[in-house]
């Protein structure tokens, strides 16, 4: 509603931190219910429905904002989300049952307010680094912050019985290696869903609402293959739709590298990268918080949630800038986009190849859970 009623970017910009605020306590929560409340052979199902929400937005968004922009005001895009976020609270008050005894913990607040300085601070730095900023006047303090609360964060959490995470867990190599994997893909997806549209309308003059329609097949694709790589994970073993989709993956961006790009070129790879990130990328989330103790599974996923945040932040900055630099280099619009796409590929090849690696590494004498 803030951002609906907008009339400055502040305004927009509070109702996009409202926004954040709602996703960041919804989605955790809404894989936990899956875990604690969904029949341990069935999980993979649901973690993959679960899942395409996150997927699924970044292909469908261009459609949706495209369609908008082209016939109504861009306040439409959020004041019509509306009567869906209502709808959705009806549904969620029907269906989510507290299923365990609640306990009364108390909340650990000076860890919280360091580890929310640490969050923030080292998102900034990220973001204003790729922003073709060379100002150390604000980039050397932003990193400064950074390290001091989070040095303190970790001293704070020591030897407490109430720790806002459970730390031992980035001892664990495995989780480690998969929440890696996991961040890498989903850095991946956003850049592809910035790239696309972005190309489609710069390079190849196409509408927002043309550029929304034409990666439709691709969110098609997603919605799709994420429940049935669920049930390959339930029928199969973790190990067959994980390491497959790692391997379309990388052979997608060794075709994008290799190719000269065109309008169909770039559907086509969009697909098969969506392919892909269907059958690794919930299924990773799934197995790794599936080998953790019961009581740690709260703290894996929250982790995993804002590890999926920043790399949505740092996929798009990353992505993004390179596009503006050499745009900035070339002096030439359409030759900048170009080879910044090109730059862009090449990147998004190396992640893929390094996934396929932890992928491999962490599933290397796997157990169905």
């Amino acid at each position: 509603m803030i951002a609906g009623y907008a009339n400055s970017f502040q305004w927009v910009l509070l109702g996009r931190l409202c926004q954040g605020i709602a996703d960041g306590i919804a989605l955790p929560l809404m894989f936990v219910t899956i875990l604690n409340q969904v029949a341990q052979k069935k999980v993979g199902t649901f973690m993959g429905i679960g899942s395409l929400v996150i997927a699924f937005a970044p292909a469908v968004g261009p459609i949706y904002g495209g369609i908008i922009q082209d016939t109504l005001n861009w306040h439409f895009l959020f004041i019509i989300l509306v009567p869906f976020i209502i709808a959705a609270w009806v549904v969620g008050e029907l269906s989510i049952k507290q299923t365990t005894p609640v306990r009364h913990v108390a909340f650990d607040a000076r860890g919280g307010f360091f580890l929310a300085i640490f969050l923030t601070t080292a998102l900034m730095f990220v973001v204003n680094l790729t922003a073709n900023s060379s100002s150390v006047k604000w980039n050397l303090p932003l990193l400064g912050v950074a390290c001091l609360s989070g040095m303190i964060f970790l001293h704070s959490e020591k030897n407490k019985s109430n720790q806002l995470l459970a730390l031992s867990l980035f001892k664990n190599k495995q989780f480690v290696r998969l929440l890696s994997a996991f961040f890498l893909l989903q850095f991946s997806s956003l850049s592809m869903s910035y790239l696309i549209p972005n190309v489609l309308q710069i390079l190849f003059h196409q509408s927002p609402s043309l550029a929304g329609i034409l990666v439709a097949p691709a969110a098609v694709i997603d919605a799709l293959l994420s429940v049935a790589a669920g049930m390959i994970y339930d029928k199969a073993t973790p190990r067959l739709p994980i390491i497959s989709g790692c391997v379309v993956i990388g052979l997608t961006f060794l075709y994008a590298v290799l190719i000269t790009p065109d309008i169909s070129r770039l559907i086509v790879i969009y697909m098969f990268f969506m392919v892909g990130l269907s059958l690794s990328y919930s299924n990773i989330m799934t197995f790794s918080l599936s080998q953790l103790a019961v009581h740690l599974r709260n703290d894996g996923n929250a982790i995993y949630m804002t590890a999926q945040s920043y790399s949505a932040a740092v996929g798009i900055a990353i992505s993004s800038s390179i596009i503006s630099f050499m745009q900035a280099q070339r002096g030439n619009v359409l030759l900048g986009t170009r080879q910044g796409l090109e730059i862009n590929f090449l990147i998004l090849f190396l992640v893929a190849v390094f996934t396929l690696w932890l992928c491999l590494v962490s599933l290397k004498n796997n157990v169905h859970p």
